[in-house]
């Protein structure tokens, strides 16, 4: 009889043992991605160590101490990649996309008069005027790839409020909005000095939510790159845009003064400021708009921030309309932070 009962008894002793090696892999699982951000924060930390170290050893022998370029460019990717896994597990937090900025006084000296005409009968539009911008990201889905490509949904708003304008109600001139779907694959890679810290695909909506003869909106598919180098970094993001009906389309030239893409050029000097330019534009038609940005550290966790605009495509309603605008005011998110080098 005891023979007969050692099968089924080693069929029951193997039903457990695979009922608890499954939840086993389950607890493994989690403990495994427990133990890769806990490793990764640690060898942020060492990284940091080392860093002093060198420095202090350096400094000794009087001698500046600086990170390689591309030592740079991947400790300032693995900060921000840490940043960010930390902010989307937090339910919480908040996740800046572009920077957030408030520029209380913004003067351009060439208003768009006849589309204001269109919000104010009886007042004229004023040259001084407030811009602001909000930018947020949520991330839905990690590691789509295997362990590359998070998928984030994206709102950015960027605001133009004649808020000195007391004869016309102080009324919002324009407000462009921006949701978007995008999908982030960072990247270590390196070449000529240069690592490629991002690259990007979103599907982009934009548009300023007014009706005719006031509406602008297009949809657009756009590839971003990004390349740090030290204390450099580049950003190129061509764009397609998705064709509408001519019914449809409110600003069927936009092309013609937005261009095809984006190019970005960012600096990081001493003490933390920053300085930035960028262009976009239809070279082959003469249309171009440049934007450039100069931040410094202010007080707490805000920025003293610098902006000049001149040129076409500053904001929806103005695509076609060039501006020359100064801007000054304070920021939040650096350029060399979590999310800064966005566009």
């Amino acid at each position: 009889m005891v023979t007969r009962k050692l099968p089924f008894t080693r069929f029951l002793v193997l039903l457990g043992l695979t009922s608890l090696s499954a939840d086993a892999l389950a607890e493994s699982q989690a403990e495994i991605e427990a133990r890769i951000r806990a490793l990764n924060t640690e060898l942020h930390q060492l990284r940091q160590q080392l860093q002093q170290i060198d420095s202090s050893e350096d400094a000794e022998l009087g001698l500046p101490f600086e990170p390689l370029p591309v030592e740079a460019a991947r400790e300032d990717l693995s900060e921000r990649r840490l940043l960010e896994q930390e902010s989307s597990r937090n339910p919480f937090a908040i996740t800046t996309h572009r920077t957030n900025y408030l520029l209380p006084v913004s003067y351009n000296t060439n208003q768009n008069r006849a589309n204001f005409r269109n919000i104010s009968e009886d007042a004229s539009v004023e040259s001084t005027e407030v811009k602001f911008q909000f930018s947020a990201k949520v991330n839905l889905a990690e590691g789509v790839f295997g362990d590359y490509g998070d998928v984030y949904f994206g709102y950015t708003q960027r605001s133009w409020w004649q808020a000195y304008n007391t004869d016309a109600s102080s009324p919002f001139r324009e407000t462009n909005y921006e949701p978007e779907v995008f999908i982030d694959f960072d990247n270590a890679w390196s070449a000529l000095g240069w690592v490629n810290t991002r690259n990007r695909v979103s599907f982009n909506h934009q548009s300023n939510g007014r009706s005719s003869p006031l509406s602008r909106s297009w949809n657009r598919v756009y590839l971003e790159s990004t390349f740090q180098r030290g204390d450099w970094a580049f950003t190129l993001a061509p764009h397609w845009r998705i064709p509408e009906s001519e019914s449809e389309d409110d600003n069927p030239d936009i092309e013609r003064f937005m261009g095809y893409g984006d190019i970005r050029l960012a600096k990081r000097l001493n003490n933390n400021h920053e300085v930035s330019g960028q262009l976009r534009g239809n070279p082959s038609a003469g249309n171009i708009g440049t934007q450039v940005d100069y931040s410094w550290p202010a007080f707490n966790s805000l920025r003293a921030h610098v902006q000049y605009y001149y040129g076409y495509g500053e904001s929806m309603i103005d695509y076609d309309h060039r501006v020359h605008r100064l801007s000054i005011g304070f920021s939040l998110n650096p350029l060399f932070s979590a999310t800064g080098l966005n566009r």
